[in-house]
């Protein structure tokens, strides 16, 4: 009983520091959207390098501790709340792994070849924008984590059925 506590333990801080990753790397994300400027190839090669980096170093890292945390967990106490947890966690991880890096990678491509050209693509203004949004999709799916996690979303449905 105390190996599973300390394990749940231990995949809660693993979780913890997963979804830290991915929200500093998205917030970081944001920054650099907010600086561009839609003519400057000089700026986008700049901001595809940081963004490249930081998928390496904080977002794939931050996916793979945010969804193994969240299984051991589950695996710990097969709660409602913990397999809704778990399910948001593998929409995170897919969303992220199988569309948002590889779109990443996609326009991270277009912005070196432009800066070869000394001109913004419309094709990479484009693949920008589906990346942007789908990290913002990523976003919410992490913010809706936050407050079940945190019980706000059950003080809300205790409210709402209270008052009815």
């Amino acid at each position: 009983m105390k190996s599973k506590n300390l394990l749940q333990r231990v995949a809660q801080f693993i979780t913890i520091v997963g979804l830290s990753l991915l929200i500093g790397n998205i917030s970081a994300f944001i920054a650099m959207n907010m600086l561009s400027t839609p003519q400057d190839t000089s700026f986008f090669l700049w901001q595809r390098r940081f963004i490249d980096a930081m998928v390496q170093l904080g977002m794939i890292k931050g996916m793979w501790l945010f969804l193994i945390g969240n299984i051991v967990i589950y695996l710990c106490q097969r709660t409602r709340k913990n397999l809704l947890l778990l399910i948001l966690s593998i929409a995170v991880f897919i969303l992220g792994e199988f569309f948002i890096i590889p779109l990443s990678y996609e326009t991270s491509l277009l912005a070196f070849q432009q800066y070869e050209m000394n001109q913004v693509t419309s094709d990479f203004l484009t693949i920008k924008h589906k990346e942007d949004v789908l990290g913002g999709v990523n976003l919410l799916i992490l913010l809706i984590y936050c407050a079940c996690y945190t019980g706000v979303v059950s003080k809300l449905a205790n409210e709402i059925r209270v008052s009815s």
